[in-house]
């Protein structure tokens, strides 16, 4: 993978995200801050990919079923924290570059972490969040490392450790966040939807043995479930995700490095067309991928209803299951949803 060079300072990278997250800006000033967004976003891609190569050799040893996943952060999801958390400054946000692995169980998860908190290393474990024990106020499960890299200048890396139903409710917030055009992954959105949302995380967590959110905690495992059960009836949450999720279709798979394993692929997801684009680069296509990122970000900037990521797998074939948020499926969900409604859950 070739080095991105960073070409611009920190204080300008900064500039940047102040400059993007308000509104009204021309498109030629637009494209010229995005230029600077970008390049500090491309500079988090070798390390990335150092990340992935230690993630994928520990995740083997903890679960053969394991699967890790990498991004580069969208830009809208950039912004939106940035205007979320006023003080915040993007050469300091701990997840422009992200990693994930989704492993069996919670037991695999801990089980990964201590590999994490036990080994030596020169970057610093800068903070390790576990919201398994203390789930995020809006249901969120799973665990956090934030690495800071001995790195000049200095970047962060985080890594997010998940169990496959933790993965399962996370992406089911991001489908029906696209279904809807909310934010419900920002705590955005439908108060009645967020609700759902927070019963449904107690719901797993039960499945799992782990930790109910504490507004949960007076209620009966009976009465959790009758909750849940009235939600998904009230909402028409599975008749919603069988119609409006199956309309949508991979329109193109474009590559001109097909089928090689450790690229990157670009997805755009359009929801006024309910199509999927999928576009592949090879290990040695970085600054193409981030260029093309770039351009298609720049084109649907104020477009809330496409979705524009850069991923990698390190396999094509693991691109749904890693991301299945971006390919609307929901077949996960709807089998479970459908247990809770037919009191097969537990």
């Amino acid at each position: 993978m070739k080095k991105v060079e960073l070409i611009y300072s920190k204080t300008k990278v900064d500039k940047s995200g102040e400059a993007l997250k308000k509104n009204g800006l021309e498109k030629e000033e637009r494209q010229s801050w995005l230029e600077v967004l970008s390049n500090w976003r491309s500079f988090h891609v070798m390390p990335l990919d150092t990340f992935a190569k230690v993630l994928k050799k520990r995740v083997k040893k903890v679960s053969p079923n394991g699967i890790i996943a990498q991004r580069l952060k969208r830009t809208p999801s950039i912004l939106l924290k940035l205007k979320k958390h006023g003080t915040m400054r993007l050469s300091t946000m701990q997840d422009v570059g992200g990693l994930r692995a989704i492993l069996d169980n919670t037991a695999e998860v801990y089980e990964l972490v201590e590999t994490y908190t036990r080994a030596k290393s020169r970057h610093e474990l800068f903070s390790l969040d576990d919201y398994i024990i203390r789930p995020k106020s809006d249901g969120y499960r799973g665990i956090h490392l934030v690495y800071k890299l001995a790195k000049d200048p200095s970047i962060f890396l985080e890594i997010q450790v998940r169990s496959n139903y933790q993965h399962i409710w996370a992406t089911a917030v991001e489908v029906f966040g696209t279904l809807k055009n909310s934010s419900f992954k920002s705590g955005f959105g439908d108060e009645e939807w967020l609700d759902f949302f927070k019963i449904l995380s107690s719901c797993f967590a039960l499945k799992e043995g782990s930790n109910i959110m504490g507004l949960h905690k007076s209620l009966s495992v009976d009465e959790l479930l009758d909750e849940a059960k009235r939600y998904i009836e009230k909402l028409k949450v599975i008749e919603q995700l069988s119609v409006y999720t199956a309309i949508y279709r991979v329109v193109s798979e474009k590559s001109s490095d097909r089928g090689r394993r450790g690229g990157y692929n670009l997805i755009t997801l359009d929801s006024t067309k309910s199509t999927i684009e999928i576009k592949s680069f090879g290990v040695n296509q970085t600054e193409a991928a981030t260029a093309s990122y770039l351009n298609l970000e720049n084109e649907f900037f104020n477009n809330s209803n496409v979705n524009v990521v850069l991923v990698n797998t390190g396999d094509i074939k693991k691109l749904e299951v890693s991301f299945p948020n971006y390919f609307m499926d929901a077949k996960k969900l709807v089998i479970h949803l459908s247990e809770i409604i037919m009191d097969r859950f537990l």
